[in-house]
């Protein structure tokens, strides 16, 4: 018999036997109270811990097996790996390892300016280099993170057709292992992947139009559609023409003039036709801000210009339609791609599950504050800053923090993807840790526990700031 059965058999007499004994001892039962005899049995444990702790202790006493289960596989580990930190040599066994003191701590601090990990010792240039890495992910990935799992909780809420088919495909990744989210991703991203084919394909389409029509038709067609949606939308409004659209106009506006250059056309080759671009799209976005009475005039005309200037654009020359070149958007250096994408696959993947976070949360609001807003012609957009946040912002302080932790603890996805290339740039926190203690002949076992008691800071650090701030937000 296994130590779990044997271990079983033992709890199972005690309770069965000695449950019986202490009921019989205390109270008599029939033959009919047989069925009540059994359920007193099941619930002898509770009416034992009464007994013994009396009615305000049951509670702690119920808690007890889990602490002590909690205690030893979590705060034992921590303890142990606190006292590792101070401590040298390769062997795992602790009466083994010497006593160094705080040497595994000098070691990473021990650095001219921790914003240049090259003016660091080497155990400072790794730890620093993951923990400045991991910081910008954390910096940038945790708010698009939080923003689109919020987004998408406020779209599955609403009653959509197959919205129950919706939240399960959005959900759906984050019972996906790591290995194969980063397994689909590789076959997606590498130089032979879906991506560069597919690219490759709409290339080769561009290029053709590009030949058939003198500029490219395609996107002459987009940026037309484009610019008139974006102006009737502005121009739509009951009043006075809405600021948003008309900002959106005004970026495509800058875009075709810029490209255009009309003032290289009438001879002003040095001209900086951006600027002066600039400068038009502002004078328009102030007409339109202030209420001006001729706002719609300048929308109206300006929609005619870019009209008149997309015309005139060689598409095929601005955007270059000749053959696209593969990449290997994983292990392109110096341009970012790498980091993009780790963003991307992280935030697609673990998205899911903080959109459930929220949704629940969002259907914990009461339907009435949206009738009443609704009956006092509330804009969406206000209701969601009157209503929604503020009531969904416990919830969200909950992703928040859950987030941030789990974005600094980001390992699987790195190192099965990227590596922690291209050189060092998507290095991370957590695979210096791993690979001072797991890999090479002579594990630093001190180093990594003295990297991961210092990231454990950072984390709480993060935390703790994070609750401050939005706990002063809720209380004004």
């Amino acid at each position: 018999m296994s130590i779990a059965g044997l271990a079983s058999l033992i709890i199972g007499i005690l309770w069965i036997g000695g449950g019986t004994l202490w009921l019989l001892s205390r109270r008599t039962y029939g033959v009919k109270q047989i069925p009540g005899f059994a359920m007193d049995l099941i619930g002898f444990p509770v009416e034992l811990s009464q007994s013994v702790f009396g009615r305000k202790g049951v509670p702690y006493a119920l808690l007890m097996p889990n602490m002590v289960i909690f205690g030893f596989f979590t705060f034992a580990p921590m303890i142990l790996n606190f006292y590792v930190s101070f401590t040298g040599g390769s062997s795992i066994n602790l009466f083994d390892r010497p006593w160094i003191g705080s040497a595994n701590y000098s070691a990473i601090f021990q650095c001219e300016s921790y914003f240049d990990p090259r003016t660091c010792s080497n155990q400072g240039f790794s730890f620093w280099r993951g923990m400045g890495n991991t910081l910008m992910f954390v910096l940038i990935q945790v708010p698009i993170l939080c923003a689109a799992a919020l987004a998408t909780a406020l779209v599955v809420n609403k009653n959509l057709v197959g919205r129950g088919f919706w939240r399960a495909m959005f959900f759906y990744p984050v019972m996906l292992s790591p290995v194969v989210i980063a397994n689909i991703w590789n076959w997606v991203l590498h130089r032979k992947g879906i991506l560069n084919e597919g690219l490759g394909q709409a290339s080769d389409a561009m290029t053709a139009l590009s030949g058939m029509a003198g500029f490219d038709m395609v996107a002459t067609i987009l940026f037309a559609v484009l610019l008139l949606v974006s102006s009737e939308r502005a121009l739509r409004a009951s009043v006075d023409p809405s600021l948003p659209w008309a900002a959106l106009f005004g970026v495509l506006f800058l875009a075709v003039f810029t490209w255009a250059s009309p003032l290289a056309m009438i001879g002003f080759q040095a001209a900086p036709s951006f600027w002066l671009g600039a400068v038009l799209v502002g004078g328009l976005l102030w007409f339109v801000s202030t209420a001006h009475p001729r706002a719609s005039w300048a929308i109206t005309g300006f929609s005619i210009v870019a009209v008149i200037l997309l015309l005139t654009i060689q598409f095929d020359a601005v955007f270059d339609f000749g053959r696209f070149r593969p990449i290997n958007w994983l292990v392109q250096p110096n341009t970012g791609w790498p980091f993009f994408w780790l963003i991307f696959v992280f935030t697609w993947s673990h998205m899911g599950f903080y959109m459930l976070i929220l949704l629940a949360g969002l259907q914990a609001i009461p339907a009435d504050l949206y009738e009443a807003a609704k009956m006092d012609a509330t804009k969406p957009a206000r209701a969601f800053y009157r209503i929604t946040l503020p009531l969904v912002m416990p919830t969200l302080v909950v992703v928040l923090v859950l987030s941030l932790i789990r974005s600094f603890q980001i390992f699987d996805e790195v190192w099965l993807l990227t590596g922690g290339g291209p050189g060092r740039e998507t290095f991370m926190i957590v695979q210096h840790i791993y690979e001072t203690a797991f890999t090479g002949d002579r594990p630093a076992y001190g180093e990594a526990a003295a990297g991961s008691v210092l990231m454990a800071i950072v984390i709480a650090v993060f935390t703790f700031f994070q609750l401050f701030i939005t706990r002063r937000q809720s209380e004004l």
